[in-house]
């Protein structure tokens, strides 16, 4: 049985991940490029892990996946330049 809990938690991360994607996409004049349909869902369970915590998967495109990459790794290096010296 899921824990209602941890399947509310998936639903607020899948909306706030939402939220922030699109005010990125804005900020960078994106916003009306085919994002019709939500790019962040609530999965129940994962395949490998099915009594595990529910996920959020993202539906990306490639242009944007590409992006996101990017994205998180400037924002890794920016943290080892921080933390390194």
């Amino acid at each position: 049985m899921r824990d209602p809990e941890l399947v509310s938690c998936a639903q607020r991360a899948a909306a706030e991940l939402e939220r922030a994607w699109s005010l990125w996409r804005t900020a960078r004049g994106r916003e009306g490029e085919s994002l019709a349909e939500s790019v962040a869902s609530y999965v129940a369970h994962s395949i490998d892990h099915p009594w595990g915590r529910p996920r959020v998967v993202l539906g990306l495109d490639a242009e944007d996946a590409h992006e996101l990459a990017a994205l998180l790794h400037r924002q890794k290096q920016e943290v080892g330049e921080r933390v390194g010296g």
